[in-house]
């Protein structure tokens, strides 16, 4: 049975991908976009996981919020293990019984190659269109296999969603007539309020906040505090560790003005900081869309950032916060130290108008857009 055109009911999508509660930037994208597809005109399903990670394979405690035990995302089914291939089928078969005019996979590591190729590979038998949100092209530090491996899943699909003008210039590279939209990460809403009113420090408050993983560059930041030498200017480190922490424990220990949370924390009591910061901090070293750009955005915070991958997209230098280049802690303390509290007020008020325009609606519709691009306007060969 194949997917139907059949202009008499309503067009079926059908989205693949963690959502909560399991923890991390994209479980709350996918979550986030289930949501906004359910007030859509469309028919939409979606398919998660009962095991994400095997227990051995995922570098942090605990791949569930710990807050969010026992919840379930209301019309999610819970259906794919990741180490179990019968219900990567079975889940598959599911699918094509709905006949669904586009099935939609996250990308972001190459650890989902096996599963996402099985069940693609099944659906596209029965001529379903495949399309890709990419939240990275390939996985950070990746090498030459991880590249191969990713770019041969990559190219199964017939569409494509990208959140850097960077991705989507590399996909048209790779695939000339592909089709490729582009929108910003929206703002994640369901984040509450600050609790307390933590009291700010000093002239200048900075945030790092998220995994700590060598892309994310806090070695950078480290490094533009220690050139910065001032006292007034304090940094808040948050974010669980991949790896033995022993080394930044002692590293950070040597910084009076650093305050370092180095686990999980929830999302209520991050709300606490992100109140607190004048700015946020993203000195990558390479970047595709950010998550936690998105969570500063929600408190209306600006951005420091690395101008890489897609940061420049949402960073707009001068408008939500500043860029500096990568790998560069001079350049970065060169910045930090001409900020103050009343430029980053002026900066908030560009994040406002930023967000309002790039909402999840407009993510939807960018997303739809490429299965009616299917529907009324069929690709020709390249």
């Amino acid at each position: 049975m194949t997917a139907s055109n059949d202009a008499t009911r309503p067009r079926r999508i059908c989205v693949v991908g963690p959502v909560l509660p399991f923890r991390g930037g994209i479980s709350h994208y996918n979550s986030m976009l289930f949501r906004a597809l359910k007030e859509s005109d469309v028919q939409v399903s979606l398919f998660s996981f009962s095991r994400q990670y095997p227990k051995l394979l995922y570098p942090g405690a605990n791949d569930r919020d710990p807050s969010l035990k026992g919840y379930r995302e209301p019309g999610a089914q819970y259906t794919i293990d990741s180490i179990n291939p019968f219900t990567w089928w079975k889940t598959a078969r599911s699918i094509i019984r709905e006949r669904p005019d586009m099935v939609v996979f996250h990308w972001w590591t190459v650890f989902w190659a096996p599963c996402f190729a099985f069940m693609a590979s099944l659906l596209k038998r029965h001529d379903i269109r495949i399309a890709i949100i990419c939240h990275n092209l390939v996985d950070h530090d990746s090498g030459v296999l991880k590249a191969t491996i990713s770019r041969w899943v990559l190219d199964m699909a017939d569409a494509y969603l990208v959140h850097s003008s960077e991705h989507k210039n590399m996909l048209l590279m790779a695939r000339p007539g592909i089709s490729v939209a582009q929108h910003p990460i929206p703002v994640y809403g369901h984040y509450p309020q600050a609790g307390q009113m933590l009291a700010k420090r000093g002239r200048l408050e900075l945030l790092f906040f998220g995994f700590i993983r060598p892309y994310k560059g806090l070695d950078i930041l480290l490094e533009a505090m220690h050139q910065l030498d001032d006292t007034a200017i304090h940094l808040t480190v948050i974010g669980e560790h991949w790896g033995d922490p022993s080394a930044l424990l002692e590293q950070l220990s040597t910084f009076p003005n650093v305050e370092a949370h180095l686990r999980y924390m929830s999302d209520g009591e991050a709300a606490d900081y992100f109140e607190r910061t004048d700015f946020v901090v993203l000195p990558y070293r390479t970047a595709t869309g950010s998550a936690v750009a998105s969570v500063a955005f929600h408190y209306n915070k600006p951005i420091i950032a690395s101008r890489t991958g897609g940061l420049p997209d949402v960073v707009i230098d001068g408008v939500t916060g500043k860029l500096v280049a990568p790998n560069n802690p001079k350049e970065l303390a060169d910045t930090v130290r001409q900020l103050d509290r009343a430029q980053a007020q002026r900066f908030s008020d560009g994040v406002r108008n930023f967000k309002t325009i790039n909402d999840w609606r407009s993510l939807c519709d960018s997303l739809l857009s490429l299965e009616k691009i299917h529907l009324s306007e069929p690709q020709l060969p390249a």
